[in-house]
């Protein structure tokens, strides 16, 4: 009977200890599914959050190359030109979160592949686009609907949408920069060059539902300041920068300044005994027709205390970045560069770009280009052009030859014109010394004869500017709520 009860008690004793023991066991399965299983939703949160970043770094660097040759209140106004002009949201175009392309939480829950039925009813101001042009609406350049990006499917043959950027741009407004240049602070205007672009990337990941909210996708924000420089815009006709110069004036030319003088010079030296403004116009009185300004024929000023006190300007008072910009920069930026010296006529010369002043910047038949030559060019009749023109030696112009935008002459510093030479918007001249790693100016010279025309044209020049990429003023990611 004692036996029978000690082998009936060990019985019972095994059976709960298996017991247990597979409880445990399941228990430990449990616990390393789940930590599996968490596992690789961190691990694939981390990857879509990493994909998510690449896109809207993406996002911003598309954003800056577009900016280039884009009317800034066409992009903030949007493909159709108009927005809505009620207080309520014209105050809230000024508030932080309207320069996002979309809400975090839709971003998050938006289908990747296809996600027009989640942004189809946005509105479209500050969407990138070539802008409304006599009445037709411009083509969007980065859709509301954002720009994918693929990668091969690890599933299957072909490539899936692994990622997407949605990019806005929006003014800085009640900044003083801002206001002095649009006093009305219409977040739609823009009054100082100066423009917030904020992109989002989203990348797809493993949905995960909290509540109602059903998480699809992992979601970046970053936000740059671009700022486009107004450091060639200075309104007259012909700018020269150097003490002393040197300068021939001969025959029925004619030079116009506008609003402006039709010369304006800038001396780098104010302290010494030379004065540009008096050399040219003691060498061009009895010559041609200098106007603009109200002044009296010849119109020559300085203008080097204007220059000084804006920053952008000041920068022209600095050789070492002159330099800079045509021998490293402009190249870069080229449309077209040409090494060495060159000498063009009707039938040689390239295409230099197409820029009518007259129609707007983004009408089709628009076309203006960024020209370098790392030379002497001398052109000789025949030729026409648009844009941006940069010279680092010499330039010389005979025949007939019309150019509408901005020719930089930095380098030599040397322009002579001849013939039927005519340029509409302006003219920048800089001689640059150099010994050894020290840049200085040195002196330019200007010889100008036959029926030679320059013009100002600020539409033609702010154009050529607008060639130029924006310099990036700020950087920030937007990781929690805006100001």
């Amino acid at each position: 009977m004692v036996l029978h009860f000690l082998f009936h008690n060990e019985s019972g004793a095994a059976l709960l200890l298996a017991l247990l023991l597979q409880s445990l066991l399941t228990l430990l399965g449990l616990f390393i599914s789940i930590q599996a299983t968490t596992g690789v939703q961190i691990s694939d949160n981390y990857e879509s959050h990493i994909q998510a970043t690449y896109a809207a770094l993406a996002g911003l660097n598309h954003a800056r190359i577009l900016l280039c040759g884009l009317a800034l209140n066409d992009v903030l106004r949007g493909p159709d030109g108009r927005y809505e002009a009620t207080a309520v949201y014209m105050a809230e175009a000024r508030s932080h979160r309207f320069r996002s392309p979309l809400p975090l939480m839709k971003a998050q829950t938006l289908n990747i592949a296809d996600p027009l039925v989640d942004v189809g009813m946005i509105p479209d101001d500050g969407v990138f686009s070539t802008g409304l042009c006599e009445d037709v609406p411009g083509i969007p350049l980065i859709p509301i609907t954002g720009i994918s990006q693929a990668g091969p499917d690890s599933y299957g043959s072909g490539s899936i949408i692994t990622s997407r950027y949605f990019v806005k741009a929006a003014d800085n407004n009640g900044e003083a920069s801002e206001i002095a240049g649009d006093a009305g602070d219409n977040p739609f205007t823009d009054g100082d060059g100066i423009i917030i672009v904020r992109s989002l990337g989203v990348a797809g990941t493993i949905p995960a539902e909290t509540g109602s909210f059903m998480r699809r996708n992992s979601a970046a924000v970053f936000e740059a300041r671009f700022k486009r420089l107004s450091t060639w815009a200075l309104g007259s006709a012909l700018v020269v920068v150097g003490s002393p110069a040197r300068a021939d004036f001969n025959g029925a030319f004619e030079i116009s300044g506008g609003s402006r003088s039709g010369i304006a010079t800038i001396d780098p030296v104010p302290g010494d005994t030379l004065f540009p403004d008096q050399i040219i116009r003691t060498a061009a009185s009895g010559n041609g027709d200098i106007s603009g300004g109200g002044e009296a024929n010849p119109s020559v000023r300085d203008v080097t205390d204007q220059v000084r006190l804006n920053p952008d300007q000041r920068l022209l008072l600095n050789p070492a970045y002159l330099k800079n910009f045509t021998i490293n920069q402009s190249p870069r930026l080229a449309d077209g560069f040409y090494d060495g010296n060159q000498n063009w006529g009707g039938g040689t010369a390239p295409f230099l770009g197409v820029f009518d002043p007259e129609k707007p910047l983004n009408a089709p038949e628009q076309d203006p280009k960024i020209t370098v030559v790392k030379g002497d060019l001398e052109v000789n009749g025949g030729i026409t052009g648009g844009g941006l023109l940069i010279v680092t030696g010499r330039f010389s112009c005979s025949g007939s030859f019309y150019y509408s935008g901005l020719i930089l002459l930095i380098g030599a510093g040397d322009l002579t014109t001849s013939g039927s030479c005519e340029i509409d918007g302006g003219i920048y001249i800089a001689s640059l010394a150099e010994a050894g790693e020290l840049v200085s100016f040195g002196t330019p010279t200007i010889s100008i004869s036959g029926n030679s025309r320059m013009a100002s044209n600020r539409n033609a020049v702010q154009m050529a500017v607008g060639l130029i990429p924006p310099t990036q003023t700020g950087f920030r990611e937007i990781a929690g709520a805006d100001p």
